[in-house]
């Protein structure tokens, strides 16, 4: 009698290695193709163009007067006759002197001396911000000349360019450091003596005032004078002419205060 034969077990035997996961055949262990990348910065000599027009601002030429009219709405002196075109400086003098009184011309000495310092004020400020923009233009040329490669035919033939532009700066900043201070003192020279002048001619409208019976008008009009004279004659200023102008428009008060008495009493 035959027997029956059990079916064959098909299970692998447990000791067979199984596959690792390293031997799957898997698209992680193909290597990837490479593919061109893209400069993430531009060559040097295109960058070194894009700072040399970004910083000139030459791609901003157009908005130019927009700025300015900016600028100058940020003027501290607001425009005035003064600013006209044809404008006359002798005539305007002249105007003044004949129609103000000695308080109204120190009123406006005061004022226009206030805006001369404001105006030589902007005028630093605005000499002083292009010398520093200067400055810091030769400061960046020079810092791209450190490193530019000696070796570039382009640099070699910029250098004395730069050269030449570093050496102007420092011209320019020499002839501004000597220009300035010699405008100023002219000016103060100038106005001191424009002063000195209504000073001396004081005592011709103080008998003008005091001969059409306004003595009260005339002393109003020799107290600032008479104080300035005070200053100048304790500082040494002027000599004796300080001191005869002093006693000139005292004199010629005190006549006028006796006279209107006398008026009165009558």
């Amino acid at each position: 009698m035959s027997t029956i034969a059990s079916p064959r077990d098909r299970r692998p035997p447990s000791n067979l290695p199984s596959p690792s996961p390293s031997a799957r055949p898997s698209t992680d262990s193909v290597p990837p193709v490479l593919s061109p990348q893209a400069p993430l910065s531009p060559p040097p000599k295109r960058k070194n163009r894009a700072a040399l027009r970004e910083y000139y601002n030459l791609r901003r030429a157009a908005p130019q007067d927009d700025a300015a009219a900016a600028e100058d709405a940020r003027s501290e002196v607001p425009p005035s006759e003064l600013d006209a075109h044809d404008f006359d400086a002798d005539a305007w003098v002249e105007r003044k002197l004949d129609e103000s009184g000695l308080e109204e011309l120190l009123r406006v000495y005061t004022r226009v001396l206030g805006e001369i310092r404001a105006l030589d004020a902007e005028k630093k400020a605005l000499v002083y911000d292009n010398y520093s923009k200067l400055i810091s233009a030769t400061e960046t040329i020079r810092k791209m000349r450190a490193n530019m490669d000696p070796l570039d035919p382009v640099a070699s033939a910029l250098d004395p360019k730069i050269a030449q532009i570093y050496s102007q700066a420092e011209k320019i900043r020499d002839d501004l450091r000597e220009s300035v201070p010699r405008t100023d003192e002219t000016e103060e020279r100038r106005r001191t003596r424009e002063l000195a002048r209504e000073v001396l001619a004081m005592p011709d409208k103080l008998r003008a005032l005091v001969s059409e019976g306004r003595a009260e008008e005339a002393a109003a009009a020799w107290e600032m004078p008479r104080r300035l004279l005070v200053i100048w004659d304790e500082r040494g200023l002027g000599g004796a002419d300080v001191a005869r102008l002093i006693e000139e428009g005292d004199g010629i008060l005190e006549a006028g205060s006796g006279s209107s008495s006398r008026t009165s009493e009558s």
